[in-house]
């Protein structure tokens, strides 16, 4: 990045803040032996989850860069999920919410305003093991504050992907995704390509 007008870069190596998720489905999609979850057909789904960052990744307060955030994050979210023949509707609505950081840069307390995030995906099923899925999100808040002063960091972004996945066993499934910046104000300008390998031990 820039720093007072002059190109600058840094490094860091250990370990962020972990993310504690817990999830529960409000209706539809029962609890099943894996057996009964073969013949399932999916209808409506409605879930809830909470997402939580505690402050536990590495932080220096004499460092502008951290891994870690020195505050705790929460993300309420509320999910609905609707199958349709061989198409899948989802959409997903939440918020994430940020205690102060009381230490920042020499003690100044750093405050951030929630962001308010939304997503939406539709999927096609070629066959019960294979599907390819179009996805898009937004996300605006976040502007912070750092003793008494407001920055202009305003986030107002939104971003558009794709993901294919297939089955290779009954138990194996590779997946291959690709998303992009559509719009951006702060971050998320960039291209990720992300390929993964699932292995499944229930039986």
């Amino acid at each position: 990045g820039l720093y007072l007008g002059e190109p600058a870069a840094v490094d860091r190596f250990g370990l962020g803040d972990p993310r504690l998720r817990f999830a529960i489905n409000l209706y539809g999609a029962p609890a099943m032996v894996p057996k009964a979850f073969a013949g399932y057909r999916q209808r409506t789904l409605v879930g809830v989850s909470i997402t939580v960052a505690p402050p536990l990744g590495q932080y220096d307060s004499a460092k502008l860069i951290n891994l870690g955030t020195n505050r705790w994050s929460f993300k309420p979210e509320l999910g609905f999920s609707r199958s349709r023949g061989k198409w899948v509707f989802e959409g997903m609505a939440g918020v994430w919410l940020f205690t102060d950081n009381t230490n920042f840069l020499g003690g100044r307390t750093r405050e951030q305003d929630p962001v308010v995030a939304l997503q939406g995906h539709v999927t096609y099923r070629f066959t019960p093991g294979r599907w390819l899925a179009a996805d898009a999100n937004f996300f605006t808040g976040g502007r912070t504050t750092i003793g008494g002063t407001e920055n202009l960091d305003l986030q107002r972004n939104s971003r558009i992907g794709a993901t294919f996945s297939s089955a290779l066993t009954r138990r194996q499934a590779i997946r291959v995704s690709v998303s992009r910046g559509a719009y951006t104000t702060v971050g998320a300008d960039f291209t990720a390509i992300g390929v993964s390998y699932n292995f499944a031990w229930a039986r």
